[in-house]
């Protein structure tokens, strides 16, 4: 793993975390509250059911006092009237009243008709409460509410009821009714599965939010990653730039010192071997050692000049690219054998020294490339001025980068990315392609300088 990705990582982290941590915060949270709000909402339909419940005992109660007080009726007449009443006061599908004496015997219970007549003071729910004893109790103290589990005469399951009783101390009657909690868990939920619906869409809200800020926060890396390999690559030319600029200064000093300096010695002593050549005419003795320094002398000043040439040809700063190419190509097809055919036009104020050097030293690697690679014997230099461009075209009709062993050769030294990045560095571009009939061909062009154009007009 590279650095820039750790580095990637390590800054994405903390977001994700983040996100993580307020996502489970907020689900964690919003569980929590939504639970909270159902209790809260199913105590309060309880408290409303209760306050119901308590209404209809109420309303039941005063619709059997007129008859209960009555001194004009006989007992067991009211009591008939007061029965067929109470059997009639039903409300909803399990919603009635129920009456019960003190004994525990069951007087009206129109849904759960079974239950009449029997006593039922012993009868207890599956916890064990005596539903019966507890509700005659409770009327008798005043009336209370009481929870039990009782059979639901529409679905006929055994489920929690809330009750409420009073008690009618003359005849000894128990009055109550209740509603079963499970209708009201049905209305609660309703209420929560909104809750949980908002909760979901707060969770998706908010997993939305995380991603977007991931996404926003790799963008913002990824722009900065680019905006600093855009920088460190432009640094990177220009410290190429400056390299090469610094090389082709250090090579144009080393020629020069060359040229003017260990050439013109060599030609010095040259020119007294000769003057003492001539003076020791006649005597073998002498006159052989110094035919053979002298010969060697011309050896050694031929191979300066060639090294000061190839460092840094002066025909390049006297004369110009074009003649410069020309005398490069000729010395190359002397030295290899190989025919350069060489077709220029003159673009010394066209380019800069540096942009002439550049375009110079991709016509050298690329001779160089074809004596050791291609084995071509044949090779086309055209340089060309056109609109705003000065292009260079080299041709040879050699084996080109057809083959696997050649490729490698040709790019596995530096050669190709020299020629890149000389090109390059000035705005300009290179490309390479096979020919027609299998080399290599390379296309550079350079943009002509508008500082130039301005000088050229001017003139």
């Amino acid at each position: 793993m590279t650095f820039k990705t750790k580095l990637f990582l390590i800054t994405l982290f903390p977001v994700l975390l983040v996100s993580g941590l307020m996502l489970w915060v907020i689900t964690f949270q919003s569980t929590r509250l939504a639970q909270s709000q159902a209790q809260t909402v199913e105590a309060m339909v309880i408290a409303l059911k209760r306050e119901e419940l308590k209404n209809y005992v109420t309303l039941a109660r005063n619709a059997l006092s007129p008859i209960y007080q009555s001194t004009l009726t006989p007992t067991r007449q009211a009591q008939r009237q007061a029965r067929e009443i109470v059997r009639k006061m039903t409300f909803g599908e399990d919603s009635y009243f129920f009456i019960y004496d003190e004994e525990g015997k069951n007087i009206v219970n129109p849904r759960l008709t079974y239950l009449v007549g029997s006593s039922w003071i012993g009868l207890t729910d599956k916890d064990g409460r005596h539903v019966v004893k507890d509700l005659i109790d409770r009327a008798r103290s005043g009336g209370e509410f009481y929870s039990f589990v009782w059979k639901k005469p529409s679905s006929g399951e055994y489920v929690e009821k809330l009750g409420y009783s009073v008690f009618f101390e003359k005849w000894g009657w128990m009055l109550g009714t209740g509603i079963y909690l499970d209708d009201v868990s049905k209305q609660v939920l309703p209420v929560q599965a909104e809750l949980e619906n908002n909760i979901r869409q707060t969770q998706l809200v908010l997993v939305v939010l995380s991603l977007g800020a991931i996404l926003m926060t790799a963008m913002v890396i990824a722009v900065a990653r680019f905006s600093e390999q855009k920088m460190a690559d432009s640094r990177l030319k220009e410290l190429a730039a400056r390299l090469v600029d610094v090389q082709e200064q250090e090579r144009k000093r080393v020629s020069r010192e060359l040229h003017d300096g260990i050439s013109q010695l060599l030609v010095s002593a040259r020119y007294g071997l000769d003057l003492a050549l001539d003076r020791a005419k006649g005597r073998g003795a002498v006159s052989d050692p110094i035919s053979k320094s002298m010969t060697t002398l011309d050896n050694a000043i031929s191979e300066v000049r060639r090294i000061s040439m190839a460092l840094r040809p002066s025909v390049l700063d006297d004369m110009g690219l074009a003649a410069a190419v020309k005398s490069l190509a000729s010395e190359f097809s002397r030295q290899t054998g190989i025919d350069v055919d060489v077709d220029t036009e003159r673009s010394r104020k066209l380019l800069s020294d540096e942009a002439r050097t550049a375009l110079y030293r991709v016509v050298q690697e690329a001779l160089t490339n074809v004596a050791r690679h291609s084995g071509a014997d044949r090779v086309k230099i055209g340089l060309k001025v056109k609109r705003g461009y000065v292009d260079l075209t080299m041709e040879d009709n050699g084996v080109g980068l057809a083959s696997e062993e050649n490729r490698g050769a040709v790019s596995s030294g530096l050669g190709i990315r020299n020629m890149q990045e000389r090109v390059e560095s000035f705005g300009g571009r290179i490309r390479f392609s096979r020919t027609a009939g299998g080399g290599l061909a390379i296309h550079a062009r350079l943009p002509i300088e508008q500082s130039m154009l301005a000088e050229i007009n001017e003139a």
